[in-house]
């Protein structure tokens, strides 16, 4: 009796081991072949950082935004001491009106010499008119051949001073070329120095290129600023996308335009967000690491390699529960109806504002315009 009590317990232990093999094995098996959905939590929220730089060395007076504050696009940020730049501009305005000037006298001086040169022509004719006179009276006793002479020589005056005058004209004319007083190279170089100092100094006023928070502010009162030095951050919250790291032997069911539910772990279970696969990098994460694997060596370990998948997310859906870069979140892609999807392709568009910025479109329209003015007035 005992005997068989224990026979029937040891192969109820084989069947037991056999069932939990049996089952490790099918649930394997639909791991690798039938799952229909790849999981990832290596993936987290990106979007544009957009920096603020200074463009132009100067002392800060003044400090508009500070971390977690939500900034206009074009609105002024920092401000820096301008005296100098004023000044600049001041003395840019004076050399352009001084050109314009020089210009308006070179001009006259064409004139006055075309002028001069017409008195002499008219002159010439009058003397050579009055020899013709004198040369028939000579012949006939009523002139003396002192007369004649006399007024061959101012014809022979008359001509060098026609050639002198030409030859003045023709200076006057080389420094002009054949240009009128607003395309004159000199008044065109001073021009351009005005403008040059007018949006210098307007670039002492830092303004946000786009909207968005104000993160990472480097700026202090009173800090000297050299062009190009990282003065904070602004991050628009409005166009945001997750970055998947996934693994290369999931990456062959993966296609542009997949659907994709997404957790992030600040919300946990309780918000769901919905997304599109919107293209695959195209090359493995470690290729522009700052030390890439060296695998020509004798000791080679194999390790799995993981693809950036870029994946988007919905605007409404992340305007009422707000994400921002660096967070983390779990995403479910859903490889189903694979033949329905592209492979190299990318929807990822470069439309959205924080793109682009039109700050600076109208600051050389502006200093054109003044520059203008100024010329107008000379």
């Amino acid at each position: 009796m005992i005997i068989k009590t224990r026979t029937k317990y040891r192969k109820l232990r084989l069947v037991f081991v056999f069932l939990i093999f049996g089952m490790v094995s099918a649930i394997s098996y639909w791991y690798s072949f039938l799952r229909t959905e790849i999981s990832c939590n290596d993936a987290y929220v990106m979007g544009n950082i957009i920096p603020v730089h200074a463009l132009v060395p100067g002392l800060v007076t003044n400090i508009y935004a500070d971390n977690t504050m939500f900034v206009n696009s074009n609105q002024i940020l920092i401000k820096q001491e301008g005296h100098l730049a004023e000044e600049s501009v001041q003395k840019s305005a004076a050399a352009l009106a001084e050109s314009i000037r020089e210009v308006r006298g070179q001009l006259a001086q064409v004139n006055q010499a075309e002028a001069a040169i017409a008195s002499l022509y008219v002159n010439r004719k009058k003397n050579s008119d009055n020899l013709q006179r004198y040369q028939r009276a000579e012949l006939e006793g009523a002139a003396s051949g002192q007369k004649v002479a006399d007024t061959q020589a101012d014809i022979s005056v008359i001509d060098s001073e026609i050639v002198a005058a030409k030859a003045l004209k023709q200076k006057d004319m080389a420094l002009l070329g054949n240009t009128s007083l607003l395309n004159n190279p000199s008044v065109q170089k001073i021009k351009a120095e005005y403008i040059e100092n007018y949006i210098i100094n307007k670039r002492t006023n830092i303004y946000a290129p786009v909207s968005g928070f104000v993160v990472n502010r480097h700026v202090q009162v009173g800090q000297m600023l050299v062009s190009g030095q990282l003065l904070m951050n602004i991050v628009p919250l409005d166009n945001l996308w997750i970055t998947a790291n996934i693994k290369e032997t999931d990456l062959k069911r993966i296609r542009t335009g997949q659907p994709v539910d997404i957790n992030a772990n600040i919300y946990g279970e309780e918000v769901l967000f919905h997304g599109k696969v919107q293209g695959i990098a195209p090359s493995g994460g470690s290729t522009f690491s700052l030390f890439p694997p060296e695998n020509t060596t004798g000791n080679y370990i194999h390790i799995v390699e993981r693809v950036p998948v870029r994946i988007s997310l919905e605007e409404n859906e992340i305007k009422n529960h707000p994400l921002r870069p660096g967070m983390s979140v779990t995403v479910n892609i859903d490889t189903r109806n694979t033949d329905k999807f592209e492979t190299l392709t990318s929807t990822v568009s470069t439309k959205d504002l924080s793109y682009s910025t039109s700050i600076y479109d109208a600051e050389l329209k502006v200093a054109e315009s003044s520059a203008k003015k100024i010329m107008q007035k000379n």
